[in-house]
């Protein structure tokens, strides 16, 4: 007071004008209306919770910048009682109230797949919240359920589950939205297109790689030199050995173990351009040789980007580069190409070969399809090779790729791995047909 009267009697002036009935513009501002980082959300309740774990430096950044506005929209619709689901406590919280946002989400137009980001992020916010009790005020309810392997377990996270088996039903309906891989020959078409248009070859290595190695499209932009340990003395991480007297581009010549960070993509430290692999699957797949007439497709895709001077391989900050950077790439060599502008390039191709234009994401689809079709490899070889698990690589593929039973390397099938590692529909067909084979 002695030493700011004039703000104390300003906040006297403003206490005054509220006991009168005069509240401040700001305070009269809706709740919907408020901006969620001014709104206010008491300790404890889903809200805080939110705004807790957006603040803290734990979990996926990728997933607080894609869903955290999805996640704030829906804490400001109103449950039937018209409280905002924001202000429930989250000790409170139970399927019918998690039902409720399913309902006014969709009820508002909105799409299932980014109800999905907000209900997982949410659901993060809640497991993480749950043990840090004394920050976030949130304490498992009754109404919880069972915690999983992952510790895991809220009514939200029951309630995403749900989502996502709408989502998997709408996909199923949605012919687009399934993998759609190129024919042998439309491969062949297609690498033959790269090769002889001009405007084009630039962007061949980029193509081979995606089709020879199966790997997504911001591991293939994230392919360092000292990667393709094909080209290294002993088959290693060439960051510290002498290259190879001859470089060795089949069979399994190189390692994924970055991908590109998009939002980073541009930052002046290169190191933070790049991320781990998903889900920490590094890998070293196999290559694709199902390519008639190009079966060193890989190789192929190597020499084309190797520069004329093979003396600078000797160096070592130079095996930092990227293999692939576009034909615009400046001297920034670790500058990661814009994946969006290939695809404009791969429209054109499809064109000139006379192909059925599908996304380039389908060239992974084509080397699973191709390496189980063409070279009967298992599904958990396949998985393996791609940076996937085998439960999901059967879900992505399921009704689109039939996987052999037998698991070609270690050459006899292991029984138990074999029925854990099936879909629900796949184990009905095996029980349906154990059972006429018992019949019969």
């Amino acid at each position: 007071m002695q030493k700011f009267p004039e703000k104390f009697l300003l906040f006297q002036g403003v206490l005054e004008e509220m006991e009168n009935g005069y509240w401040m513009g700001e305070l009269n501002v809706s709740h919907k209306e408020r901006k969620h980082i001014h709104r206010n959300y008491p300790h404890g309740t889903l809200g805080h919770c939110l705004r807790w774990y957006m603040s803290e430096e734990i979990g996926s950044d990728n997933q607080r910048d894609t869903f955290g506005a999805d996640a704030y929209t829906l804490l400001r619709m109103e449950s039937k009682n018209g409280e905002f689901f924001g202000h429930i406590n989250a000790e409170d919280l139970d399927e019918d109230i998690a039902d409720q946002m399913h309902f006014e989400w969709i009820k508002a137009g909105r799409a299932y797949t980014t109800l999905r980001g907000a209900f997982a992020l949410l659901s993060v916010a809640l497991s993480r919240g749950a043990k840090f009790p004394k920050s976030t005020g949130v304490r498992r309810g009754k109404y919880w359920g069972s915690v999983d392997s992952e510790g895991r377990g809220n009514p939200i996270n029951n309630e995403r589950r749900r989502v996502d088996s709408i989502i998997a039903d709408n996909r199923l309906k949605d012919e687009n939205s399934r993998p759609q891989p190129f024919t042998q020959e439309e491969c062949t078409a297609l690498t033959k297109v790269f090769l002889r248009q001009e405007h084009l070859k630039p962007y061949f290595p980029l193509f081979a790689l995606l089709l020879s190695t199966g790997s997504r499209p911001n591991e293939v932009l994230a392919l360092r030199w000292s990667h393709v340990i094909g080209l290294w003395k002993g088959h290693q991480i060439g960051t510290h050995v002498p290259p190879a007297q001859k470089f060795v581009l089949d069979g399994q010549p190189v390692f994924f173990e970055f991908g590109v960070e998009n939002r980073e993509r541009l930052h002046v430290d290169p190191e933070q351009r790049f991320k781990c692999v998903k889900n920490g699957c590094e890998h070293q797949p196999l290559l694709n040789t199902y390519v008639p007439e190009f079966e060193d497709l890989f190789a192929k895709a190597i020499k084309a980007a190797l520069p004329p001077v093979l003396d600078c391989m000797t160096n070592r900050e130079w095996r930092k580069n990227l293999v692939f950077q576009g034909p615009k790439a400046g001297d920034d060599f670790r500058l990661p190409f814009d994946w969006h502008n290939f695809r404009r390039y791969f429209m054109q191709a499809c064109a000139y070969a006379g192909v059925r234009y599908r996304r380039p994401y389908n060239l992974r689809h084509t080397y699973v399809s191709l390496m189980v079709h063409h070279g009967q490899y298992s599904c958990k070889q396949v998985a393996t090779w791609i940076g996937d698990t085998e439960s999901t690589t059967r879900s992505n593929y399921l009704g689109v790729v039939n996987f052999p039973l037998m698991d070609k390397v270690e050459g006899k099938p292991d029984l138990n791995t074999m029925i854990n590692a099936m879909s629900v529909a796949e184990k009905a067909q095996l029980m349906a047909q154990l059972a006429s084979s018992i019949s019969g």
